[in-house]
This record gives C-alpha cells, structure tokens and sequence, in this order.
C-alpha cells in the first residue's frame, strides 16, 4: 500500500488545520479540485479524485501528522511530555473504563507507568479512525492479551509507526490499515 506522510503544524484553530491538511493534499495530487470532507462523526475523507484515496490526521503537540494513501487508513499519535511525573492523571481508572480487561490489566500490571495507556491509545485510536466508528467502540475490542501486542485487529495490522522529524522521539505514533 503506497502511503504518503505529511508532517504540518498542529494549529490551535480546527479551520487553520483543516486548510493545511487540504492544501498539502492538494498540492501533492496537483488537482486544485481535491475536497477534504468529514463524515457526521468528524472522519476526514477525500473527494474529486479519481479513484478512492483515504487520509487520516493525528494532532499531538505541535505536530499534525496526516497519512493519505490508496486504502483505508488510521493513524493516532501523543506528544511523551503530557505523561511526564507532574501529570497526576489516573491511568489505571482511565483503562478500566475505556479499555478491554485485558488492556486495562497490562496497564494496572505497570505500577503507574504512563506509558503503558499510551501504548494502548494510540493504536485503540489508530483503529477506530480508520474505522470510523469512534471512542464508543474501544470497548469492542482489544489492541493486546495483557502481555504482548496483537499485530492485527479484526484483519486490520496495527503497529508503531515510526517518522523522522525534529523531536521525534518526544513521540509515539501508532497506524492501523498499513502492512
């Protein structure tokens, strides 16, 4: 599957980001007529091309990451400096209401490392953009058994996607549809 990374700025206005993503799609596909649409539960989608493209859009810090391609795609990612130590947000509760009991049990088996709930998110998230059907359906459906990480959901390869960009380390991107 040909995919394509757009690296832009995370705007704090939804028209600004909008206008980037359309205007980075539009100037790779070299068509002035290219639309970037939403579903009524905020999944972008392309129109005026001719075949069917998908993007999907990731806003984290002061990056936007958009990934268009050829075949339905998600991608999700978190800025690491929201999870440092002075963070006193409580995982552990968070998993236990949004995650599988699988998922939320890998969680409460890492003696409050963040990092554990992000892993979990940013592919949980990866998933249902590429889908579509939003946070109401993490409950349906689990990224890991409690000890390793599934490569596919449903049929669908989920993995951490890894892009190079100044403080990309300061980062954790997950994508869902890409093999």
């Amino acid at each position: 599957m040909a995919i394509k990374t757009f690296i832009l700025e995370n705007y704090p206005e939804k028209e600004k980001r909008h206008a980037a993503v359309e205007k980075a799609i539009k100037e790779y596909l070299e068509n002035d007529k290219v639309e970037v649409l939403y579903t009524s539960k905020g999944k972008p989608y392309i129109k005026g091309t001719s075949t069917e493209k998908f993007i999907s859009v990731t806003t984290t810090g002061t990056i936007m990451l958009c990934i268009f391609s050829d075949m339905p795609v998600g991608i999700d990612g978190e800025h690491l400096g929201r999870f440092g130590p002075e963070n006193k947000t409580d995982y552990t509760a968070l998993s236990e209401r949004f995650f599988s009991e699988e998922e939320a049990e890998y969680v409460r088996d890492g003696d409050g490392d963040p990092m554990r709930f992000v892993r979990i998110w940013v592919r949980k998230e990866a998933y249902v953009k590429l889908t579509g059907k939003g946070l109401a359906d993490f409950p349906n459906f689990s990224v890991t058994d409690g000890e390793r990480f599934f490569a596919k959901v449903n049929g669908v390869p989920i993995k951490k996607f890894n892009i190079n960009f100044p403080g990309n380390v300061d980062y954790l991107f997950a994508i869902a549809g890409a093999e």
